[in-house]
Formats: structure tokens, C-alpha cells, sequence
């Protein structure tokens, strides 16, 4: 079984705080991680995110409460 390695996906928009929307999984290849599969990993994970914000099932149309971040120091 090849060696594998999970990478966490933060995104940030602006000047908030960043979001971790995920995890991809990559194949180790050689001792290392080959860009050309982080970059298959992540193409794949943005577009099925773009997806989903493109067309929000019918329970994303229900509001959510979102905590309030915290205030920076």
C-alpha cells in the first residue's frame, strides 16, 4: 500500500479569518509529495466546493448561526 498524506484546505477571503474547508489525500511518490497530485487533488476539491456553492442543496437555504470570531489582540 503506497504512502499517502492528508493536507488541510484553509480558505480566506479579504481580511477575515481563514476556514478550513477540508482535507486532500496525495500519494507519496519517491519520499515526497509530487505537485503534480496536490495540484489534481486540490483542482478537484475546489471545483466540487464551487459546486456546491453554485447549487446549494435545500437545507443550505436555512439559516445558520455563525459564532462571532474572535477579536484580534
Amino acid at each position: 500500500m503506497p504512502a499517502e498524506i492528508t493536507l488541510p484546505v484553509h480558505v480566506r477571503v479579504g481580511d477575515h479569518i481563514e476556514a478550513r474547508f477540508g482535507d486532500i489525500t496525495v500519494q507519496l511518490a519517491d519520499g515526497g509529495v509530487p505537485l503534480s497530485g496536490v495540484r489534481t487533488q486540490l483542482a478537484a476539491f475546489l471545483r466540487e466546493a464551487a459546486d456546491v456553492l453554485e447549487n446549494p442543496s435545500e437545507d443550505d437555504d436555512e439559516q445558520e448561526e455563525v459564532p462571532d470570531a474572535p477579536a484580534d489582540r
